[in-house]
C-alpha cells in the first residue's frame, strides 16, 4: 500500500538523523522525532537526506507531514528544508520546491514558529487602518493550531488521530487518515471516517471496535476516546496580497490567519471586500473593518482545502488628519458617509473643532477644496482621494470673565447674558474685608482690540446703586485692590543688645517697650541709659541749612521706659538701638601649645596682655625647646582672608614664583607670626612682645636639627644640619640646582615663618644664614609655551599680509 510505502520511507530518514545525531533505539520504538535538532546534523548527513529523498520519490510536502505526525515541530521542518535546498533537486521535487519563496522570502520561513515571526518586516504602510493586522512582529498565526479538536471539525486525508481504549481492556493507537479515506486499526480493519465530522467518525469507530475484538465497549466495561493529534496540510491559494502564491497551512488555518502569512492585502488591496472563493464559487466577502471596529470575527472562518482567497483592488480611500484619535487612511464602500469615516478613526479627541471639515478633492485636472458643515456629516459621501483635515478649537473662551484682588474666590467665571458687577461678585463669594471700596477697575478689551479702564465704586456695584453696577463683556478683567495694597508696608527695626535683632511690623500704638519685649528683651550687656531712636525726617523741601539726614531721640534713664507719659510711641520705619555697657566684654582666650611647662588655654586677664605674659604664667620653656622656632597663630576672619589671598597672589606673579608655597600659604586660615623670644623676655612690652587677640595660639616647636630643600632642585629632600654649611652646600647636597631653577631668587624660610631672600652686590650674592629647622626654597621659572603649528601659520599669514599692504602702500605714493 501507498502508506506502507511512504512510512518505511520515513522510517529510513528517521534511522539517518537518530544514527547521526546519537539517538537511541528506544526512541525510534516510540515514533517520537520531537527531540531532533537540525542544527546538530553535519553537512554530511543532509547530503544523505538529500540523497534518500531523491530516491524516495517522496514530496517535500509528503516527507513534511510524515515527520509533523510523529512529532516533529515545524520550525526544525523549516530549518530542515533550508538547509536540503542547498544542493540540486529532481524533476519531482520540483513540483513542491524545497525552498519555495515569495517575494525573495522563504514561505516555510513566515509560516514557522514564533523565532521566524519576530524577523517579519513591516510591509503595509502603517497610514492605512488595518495595517497594525499584519504588521504586528509578535503575532504568530500558528498559536490558534496547540487547541482542542474543535467541535464538528470534518476529518481529511492525512489527519493523524489518537485512539484510547481503557477499563477491562486497554490499548492506545496513533492512526493517519489514508488517501482511502480510512484508518486502520489492528484486529478491527479499515474504517472509512474521511468527510466525517471528529464527533461522527468516533461514533462510527466506537460501533466497529465493539463488535469486534473490543466488545467490552458495548458493554460498558471499557472506554473509547478519540481525539485529533497532528492535523493535516491544506492547500491556500492567496492573490493580490503582499506576498501572494500558493500555501500549505493547516487545516485549522482560518482567514485572517491566511491573511497574515501571505503578508496582508497589498499596496492597492482591499482590507474590505476580500473573497474567499471556495469550489469556483465566491463563498463570503471578508471585511476586516468589522473585526478592527467591532470585534466581530465571523468572516474569520476555518478554511478548506483548495480555498483561494482573492484581495481585489480598493474602490475609494480617504485620508483623515489632525485632530481625530486615530488619523490615518481609511477604504470606503458605496453609500458610507463622512460619518462612517469618523467612526474608524475612533471619532474626534477632545480638542477638536467640531463645527466644520475642511476636505482636499482631486477633480478631473487639479485639485479644489470644500468646507463640510456638522449639518452635512451624516450625508457627505467621501470621494476617492479625498483628504479631510480636522483642525483644533481656538484658545480663547466665548463667555468667559476674570475676577481678582481682595475677594474670597479670584478666578474666571462663566459670562451670562445681561451679568453686571454684582452677580460676578456675588459669584466669587464677596469682597473681602481689606477692600478697598471707594474706586475699582474693569479692564476690557474694545473693539479695535485696545485696552480701556472702567472705574467703579464697589460699594455701589454691590448695593446696585448709581453707575457703579457695570454690565459686563466677554473678556473683561475685574480689579478689587486691597487697602494693604495701596500703602507702604510699615516695620520698624531693633538692633543692638536685644535678644533677637531685626524687624518686626509697625502697629499703632506700639512703644519702645513693646518693642524690646518683641525681640526677646534685652541682653545681660544692655546699657538701658543708652538707648537711641533713629525717626525718618518728614519735610517738603531741602535746603543747604538743614543738613539732618534723620532725626535722632536718646533715652538716657531707664524709668523712662516704666513711665506711660515718657514711654515714645512708635512711629513706621523707627530704627531702635540698645547700647552695649562699656565694660561688658567677654571673656577670651589664647592657646599656648608645645615645648612649655603647662601647654593649654589661658584667659586673657587683662586687655593688654602679652605674649610674655602667658609665657611666664606657662611656666616657661622645657629643655627640648627650640624658641627660635617659635611663632604665634593668628586666626583671620573671611575678610581678612580674602585681602591676604589678593596680596598673595600678586606676590606671586610679580616674583614669578611657580613653587607651591604661595598656594599652601592660601589654603591657611591664620597668619603665622614670627616670635624672636630672647629680644622679647629680655625687653618685655616693646614691640616684639605682641598684644594678644582672642583665638591667638603660641607653639614653641621641639629642636629639629635638620634643615630641608624645596623648589627648583634635582632631589628636595631633608638635610640634618651642619653649623659650618652655607646655602650653596645645602643645594649641592640636594643635587643642585634644576634648569629651570631662579637662582637670583633663592630665599631661606625660618622655622619661625621669617623668611629672608638673597642679596646681589654686583656680581657678588649674599645668601641668607642657615639655622636648624629653616628649608632652603629655590624658585622655579614659568613654563614657557612654543607656538604651535596653527599659530605659527597665522602669524606668518597676518605678516605676509601686513606686507602687501606695505607694497601696495609704496607702489601709490610713486
Amino acid at each position: 500500500m501507498r502508506t506502507a510505502r511512504l512510512m518505511t520511507i520515513l522510517f529510513t530518514l528517521v534511522l539517518a538523523i537518530v544514527s547521526t545525531s546519537g539517538f537511541s533505539q528506544d526512541l525510534l520504538r516510540r515514533n517520537d522525532l520531537s527531540q531532533i535538532r537540525v542544527d546538530q546534523l553535519s553537512d554530511a548527513d543532509i547530503s544523505k537526506l538529500r540523497q534518500q529523498l531523491q530516491s524516495s520519490g517522496l514530496t517535500i510536502d509528503q516527507a513534511e507531514q510524515i515527520a509533523l505526525s510523529k512529532g516533529m515541530s515545524s520550525a526544525e521542518i523549516a530549518k530542515l528544508k533550508q538547509r536540503l535546498a542547498g544542493g540540486s533537486v529532481t524533476s519531482t521535487q520540483r513540483s513542491q520546491p524545497i525552498n519555495d519563496t515569495v517575494g525573495g522570502k522563504s514561505r516555510s520561513d513566515i509560516y514557522a514558529a514564533g523565532d521566524s515571526a519576530k524577523a517579519r518586516a513591516i510591509v503595509i504602510n502603517p497610514k492605512i487602518f488595518g495595517s497594525e493586522l499584519f504588521n504586528n512582529v509578535s503575532f504568530n498565526p500558528k498559536a490558534g493550531e496547540n487547541v482542542a479538536t474543535p467541535f464538528n471539525y470534518v476529518l481529511g486525508i492525512n489527519d493523524a488521530l489518537e485512539i484510547s481504549v481503557y477499563g477491562i481492556q486497554e490499548t492506545d493507537f496513533n492512526v493517519t487518515v489514508s488517501k482511502e479515506g480510512s484508518v486502520a486499526i489492528p484486529n478491527v480493519g479499515q474504517i472509512r471516517v474521511v468527510g466525517l465530522t471528529i464527533e461522527d467518525a468516533t461514533a462510527r469507530i466506537r460501533q466497529s471496535m465493539s463488535n469486534t475484538a473490543y466488545s467490552t465497549i458495548r458493554s460498558g466495561g471499557s472506554k473509547l476516546a478519540v481525539s485529533l493529534g497532528n492535523v493535516r496540510g491544506i492547500h491556500v491559494t492567496v492573490i493580490g496580497s503582499n506576498m501572494p502564491g500558493n500555501y500549505t497551512l493547516s487545516s485549522l488555518t482560518t482567514a485572517f490567519s491566511a491573511l497574515y502569512v501571505a503578508g496582508g492585502p497589498g499596496p492597492f488591496g482591499s482590507f474590505r471586500e476580500i473573497e474567499l472563493i471556495r469550489d469556483n464559487k465566491v463563498e463570503r466577502k471578508i471585511d476586516l473593518y468589522r473585526f478592527l471596529t467591532n470585534g466581530d470575527q465571523s468572516d474569520n472562518v476555518r478554511l478548506k482545502d483548495n480555498d483561494v482567497i482573492r484581495i481585489p483592488a480598493y474602490k475609494t480611500r480617504v485620508e483623515l488628519t489632525g485632530q481625530v484619535k486615530r488619523p490615518g487612511i481609511f477604504e470606503v464602500l458605496p453609500g458610507e458617509t463622512f460619518n462612517n469615516v469618523l467612526t474608524f478613526a475612533s471619532g474626534f479627541t477632545d480638542t477638536a473643532y467640531r463645527a466644520s471639515v475642511h476636505v482636499t478633492q482631486f477633480n478631473d485636472k487639479e485639485q479644489q477644496v470644500k468646507d463640510i458643515d456638522a449639518s452635512e456629516f451624516a450625508s457627505y459621501k467621501p470621494f476617492a482621494g479625498d483628504v479631510f483635515e480636522i483642525g483644533k478649537t481656538l484658545k480663547r473662551f466665548a463667555n468667559r470673565v476674570h475676577i481678582t484682588g481682595a475677594i474670597f474666590r479670584p478666578g474666571y467665571f462663566e459670562l451670562r447674558e445681561g451679568m453686571t458687577l454684582s452677580d460676578l461678585i456675588k459669584k466669587a463669594d464677596g469682597i473681602r474685608e481689606d477692600a478697598f471700596k471707594n474706586r475699582a477697575q474693569v479692564i476690557r478689551t474694545k473693539d479695535d482690540l485696545t485696552k480701556e479702564v472702567i472705574s467703579f465704586n464697589v460699594s455701589d456695584a454691590i448695593n446696585n446703586t448709581g453707575t457703579g453696577n457695570v454690565k459686563l463683556k466677554k473678556d473683561d478683567e475685574v480689579i478689587i485692590s486691597s487697602i494693604f495694597d495701596l500703602r507702604d508696608e510699615y516695620k520698624v527695626s531693633i538692633q543692638g543688645e536685644v535678644r533677637s535683632p531685626g524687624d518686626y511690623a509697625f502697629a499703632d500704638n506700639l512703644t519702645i517697650r513693646d518693642l524690646i519685649i518683641q525681640a526677646g528683651g534685652l541682653t545681660e550687656a544692655a546699657y538701658p541709659q543708652r538707648i537711641e531712636i533713629a525717626r525718618v525726617l518728614r519735610r517738603d523741601t531741602l535746603t543747604a541749612e538743614d543738613a539732618r539726614a534723620s532725626e535722632v531721640i536718646e533715652i538716657r534713664n531707664e524709668q523712662d521706659l516704666s513711665t506711660p507719659t515718657k514711654n515714645l510711641d512708635l512711629k513706621p520705619f523707627d530704627v531702635v538701638t540698645v547700647r552695649r555697657k562699656p565694660g561688658a566684654n567677654q571673656l577670651e582666650s589664647v592657646v599656648i601649645s608645645g615645648q612649655v611647662q603647662y601647654p593649654g588655654p589661658y584667659v586673657i586677664s587683662t586687655r593688654s596682655e602679652r605674649v610674655s605674659d602667658v609665657i611666664k604664667r606657662a611656666g616657661s620653656f622645657t629643655p627640648e625647646a627650640y624658641i627660635e622656632g617659635a611663632y604665634l597663630k593668628r586666626y583671620l576672619s573671611a575678610e581678612e582672608l580674602q585681602l591676604k589671598k589678593d596680596k598673595l597672589e600678586k606676590l606671586q606673579r610679580n616674583t614669578k614664583d611657580t613653587t607651591n608655597q604661595v598656594m599652601e600659604d592660601l589654603a591657611k586660615s591664620y597668619d603665622q607670626v614670627p616670635l624672636d623670644i630672647p629680644s622679647i623676655l629680655s625687653h618685655p612690652g616693646s614691640s616684639q612682645d605682641l598684644v594678644l587677640k582672642l583665638g591667638d595660639e603660641i607653639y614653641v616647636p621641639k629642636f629639629d636639627a635638620s634643615v630641608k630643600v624645596s623648589g627648583g632642585v634635582l632631589l628636595p629632600t631633608q638635610i640634618p644640619y651642619e653649623r659650618n654649611y652655607s646655602v650653596k652646600d645645602y643645594l649641592s647636597a640636594a643635587g643642585g640646582v634644576a634648569d629651570n631653577a631662579q637662582k637670583k631668587r633663592i630665599y631661606v624660610l625660618y622655622a619661625n615663618g621669617r623668611a629672608k631672600a638673597t642679596k646681589h652686590f654686583l656680581f657678588f650674592k649674599n645668601y641668607p644664614e642657615v639655622k636648624p629647622g629653616a628649608e632652603v626654597v629655590v624658585p622655579r621659572k614659568p613654563e614657557r609655551r612654543g607656538l604651535s603649528t596653527g599659530e605659527t601659520i597665522g602669524i606668518a599669514s597676518a605678516l605676509a599680509s601686513l606686507a602687501g599692504v606695505v607694497i601696495a602702500i609704496i607702489n601709490m605714493t610713486k
